[in-house]
């Protein structure tokens, strides 16, 4: 098991969300460490693929940690089944930026259910999804910070083979897209979620960039030629 993955397997108690509240960039930091270095295209995808997982490893780290929330929360309500709240825990991260509909939606099931007060319910529903959404924000911030700097730090190396001479024009071709990509994700490093870094560059228009002008031979360089 890897060092970042310990990380969030540690979320299955109040203690181990607590600790991971504390340090939420200890994710970021342990997948650091674990990235190969990435050179060429195949390494850039690989890497590329591995930050969008760990991404989606934090969301599964969600439904635990919202588990846990709600059955705090609710210890003493039973208007919310445990299947009613395994859903909620479930799609989580669907809520984020929509808890008023999170507070809807439980609110009528607390009701349905005979809450004395369906309001109070809904309102401890939300609060512990507050909660584990701003985990989810802290942990994937320090993920997305990583790889755009990562991303950024290629995309040079990049520009540089989409413009080699010594390379052929179908090479050159897809180290351009890769920069594209590249520096695409280091503006948005979301871009990663949307598909794998092969299909992203396919989707883009074929280019190829201009290599760097020849350097004129100088008349010092013509003595050495001599």
């Amino acid at each position: 098991m890897s060092s970042a993955q310990h990380v969030l397997d540690q979320v299955y108690s109040l203690a181990g969300i607590a600790a991971l509240e504390a340090e939420p960039g200890v994710y970021a930091a342990e997948l650091a460490a674990e990235l190969p270095a990435a050179a060429a295209l195949p390494e850039l995808e690989a890497r590329d693929a591995m930050l969008a997982r760990a991404l989606g490893q934090i969301d599964a780290m969600l439904v635990r940690a919202m588990k846990i929330r709600l059955e705090h929360a609710l210890a003493g309500d039973s208007s919310i089944a445990p299947p009613t709240r395994s859903v909620f825990a479930h799609t989580i991260a669907s809520y984020a930026g929509r808890l008023s509909l999170l507070e809807d939606r439980a609110r009528d099931v607390a009701a349905r259910g005979g809450a004395g007060d369906p309001r109070a319910v809904a309102d401890a529903v939300v609060g512990a999804a507050q909660v584990v959404l701003g985990l989810r924000d802290a942990v994937r911030r320090g993920v997305l910070e990583l790889a755009r700097a990562l991303a950024r730090a290629a995309a040079p190396d990049a520009d540089r083979r989409a413009r080699d001479r010594k390379l052929d024009e179908p090479e050159r071709r897809r180290w351009s897209a890769a920069r594209r990509d590249l520096e695409a994700v280091a503006a948005d490093p979301e871009r990663m979620l949307a598909a794998a870094m092969a299909a992203r560059m396919a989707a883009l228009p074929e280019q190829l960039d201009e290599p760097e002008a020849e350097r004129e031979l100088s008349f010092a360089d013509f003595l050495e030629l001599d």
